[in-house]
């Protein structure tokens, strides 16, 4: 799961200060805390501040991620799709908040072998990631390597090669081959091809 910052204004002192203990408890692994005190910090958020405010959206889709990391995948998607529904509305589908959003909500989907929902879900933020950020992007290699490991995950191998394959390319071209992206996505890759058998 990836986050970013959202402060466009200065919060309410006591949301702040909830939003930023929140957040150190997920930094320190202590997940079930974390999700317990976003998910009184959403309802507070949501009547402060409105259901579309950035702070909003952001704890929503952190909530989401908490889930996630407490092996909740349903509940998990159920929050990132919502946040990302919310975000595409006020934000806009490019927004990079969005694309985030949509990241996280793949990632879930996936997780639970939703490939009807989760594949397209990644393959437009990838899109959309590609066209605004450039393929050579942190944030689009993620996403492609990701998108790689589901659609290998779903049985469509030719495909996961192809995505692996030219995103370690751009990848190794643009970072170097040690950067621990492009071993990620390298590893993957040779994990990949080892379980194909190829004609």
């Amino acid at each position: 799961m990836r986050f970013l910052p959202s402060r466009p204004k200065p919060l309410p002192a006591d949301l702040d200060r909830r939003a930023r203990a929140a957040l150190a408890l997920f930094d320190a692994g202590q997940y079930a805390l974390a999700e317990r005190a976003w998910h009184t910090l959403l309802a507070d958020c949501e009547r402060q501040l409105g259901p579309d405010h950035p702070e909003t959206l952001c704890t929503l889709d952190r909530l989401g991620s908490a889930l996630f990391r407490l092996r909740r995948p349903v509940e998990s998607a159920d929050r990132h799709r919502e946040a990302h529904r919310r975000a595409a509305a006020s934000l806009g589908r490019s927004h990079p908040t969005t694309l985030m959003y949509a990241y996280n909500l793949g990632c879930a989907l996936v997780l639970i072998h939703q490939w009807g929902e989760g594949l397209p879900v990644l393959r437009e933020a990838l899109r959309r990631q590609q066209r605004k950020l450039g393929e050579a992007h942190p944030a689009s290699l993620a996403t492609a390597k990701t998108l790689g490991v589901s659609l290998f995950m779903a049985g469509d191998a030719r495909a996961a090669l192809e995505l692996l394959e030219s995103s370690y390319q751009v990848a190794a071209q643009a970072f170097g081959p040690h950067d621990p992206l492009v071993r990620d996505i390298g590893e993957n890759l040779r994990v990949a091809r080892r379980n194909t058998h190829r004609t």
